[in-house]
């Protein structure tokens, strides 16, 4: 792995592809603290503007299958480039939306440009580098996306504040016209595959459902992932009002956790140096389960807060050294496919991200301990997962 950190042009496109995968985070935490200001400026309900969200994670779903194929097909370069152009436009028509419904649409048109950097980055690196390496640079990805939950928050809040809230989609726009600049000169044009790859979607997505390694590992990835939403949906309540948290404490315990995950990703890369990503995935998964399972007692045993509060620590952290290495295991042999497989995997990500967070939802009006219960839930089925399709 050393050659890899000496090459600077390999560095370039590491750098390039983490800032890829960071637009959906930034299209998402930036927005957030301009709520209100959206409601009041378009004359809409909450109800709409939060709408806005659900419209953006529905493009992030169906966009997946997009460029999964369509990269396999014709290579990587001309779909980046492409949906990258596609989220430039729809950000600057979402900075001069004239009413709700247009910024509705404008956001999943957004999103599916944004589709673009997650599929084929992930492409991109199955593509460049072996699949020790692989993990590696997914940590990396991670340190970028962790960095959005603690700073994208902060920079909506002030740009919303002080210029308005139309000019965070202007920000989107730049940033991205700028990381689009970088991946026209460093993201080399990969060689295409198999041309009936592409064209046989639904034989494709069958044969890697049926495929053990592939499934395995994206399922026991995608599984914590989900509990991490679940977290996200439920922390809120779990904080300010079952441990009486001020909001301005749940914020800073809020950023701790992104912290810890940054970090996480980062002891990860350490870690590869002398262990495989299958063998590191083992270790922390029982981890991440023991966390969850000790969250969740509280409820009969009535655990101190600081001990909750550490359980929630280290499965948020847990997920900077799932992630790497389980996309890395399920992108491992799928070279001729990996636009598809990531593609499938993307959806299976950000579906169950979606369930979980709909059932911390559903559950809240029967238990107080919704969040607890459903990261129990997904830890456990992570597991059951790993035990019976990662294990001879």
């Amino acid at each position: 792995m050393t050659d890899i950190w000496n090459d600077k042009r390999r560095l370039y496109v590491i750098f390039t592809i983490a800032a890829l995968a960071s637009l959906g985070p930034l299209s998402i935490d930036t927005y957030l603290p301009a709520f209100p200001l959206v409601q009041q400026d378009l004359g809409a309900s909450s109800g709409a503007v939060a709408a806005t969200l659900a419209t953006f994670f529905t493009g992030l779903c169906l966009g997946q299958f997009i460029y999964g194929p369509i990269s396999d097909r014709i290579g990587r370069r001309t779909p980046l480039l492409a949906g990258l152009a596609v989220y430039i436009l729809a950000s600057i028509g979402c900075a001069f939306a004239p009413n709700i419904e247009t910024l509705l649409v404008l956001r999943f048109v957004q999103a599916l440009g944004s589709c673009a950097g997650m599929v084929v980055g992930r492409a991109l690196i199955r593509d460049l580098f072996t699949p020790q390496e692989t993990a590696q640079v997914f940590s990396l990805v991670m340190l970028c996306m962790g960095l959005a939950p603690v700073l994208a928050p902060l920079i909506g809040q002030v740009i919303s504040a002080n210029i308005g809230w139309r000019a965070i989609f202007a920000l989107c726009a730049v940033f991205a016209a700028v990381v689009m600049k970088a991946a026209s000169a460093v993201v080399p044009a990969t060689q295409k595959t198999t041309p009936h790859i592409g064209g046989r979607f639904l034989r494709t997505l069958r044969e890697l459902l049926q495929h053990r390694g592939f499934l395995g590992y994206a399922l026991t990835g995608a599984l914590i992932q989900a509990g991490l939403f679940a977290y996200i949906t439920g922390s809120p309540n779990f904080f300010m009002e079952h441990l009486g948290f001020t909001s301005r404490q749940y914020t800073m315990f809020f950023a701790m956790n992104a912290i810890g995950l940054i970090g996480a990703s980062q002891l990860n890369t350490w870690l590869l140096r002398t262990r495989s990503y299958a063998k590191v995935l083992h270790l922390v998964i029982p981890i991440s389960t023991g966390a969850a399972v000790l969250l969740a007692s509280r409820m009969e045993v009535g655990l101190p807060t600081w001990v909750s509060i550490v359980c929630l620590f280290v499965f948020v952290a847990s997920l900077g050294l799932v992630f790497p290495n389980s996309t890395a295991g399920a992108l491992a042999e799928q070279s001729e496919r990996a636009g598809s497989a990531s593609a499938l995997l993307g959806l299976i990500q950000y579906g169950g991200a979606a369930l979980a967070s709909a059932v911390v939802g559903k559950l809240h009006s029967l238990t107080n301990h919704s969040m607890e219960l459903v990261i129990l839930g997904c830890a456990l089925s992570s597991v059951l997962v790993l035990k019976t399709l990662l294990e001879d």
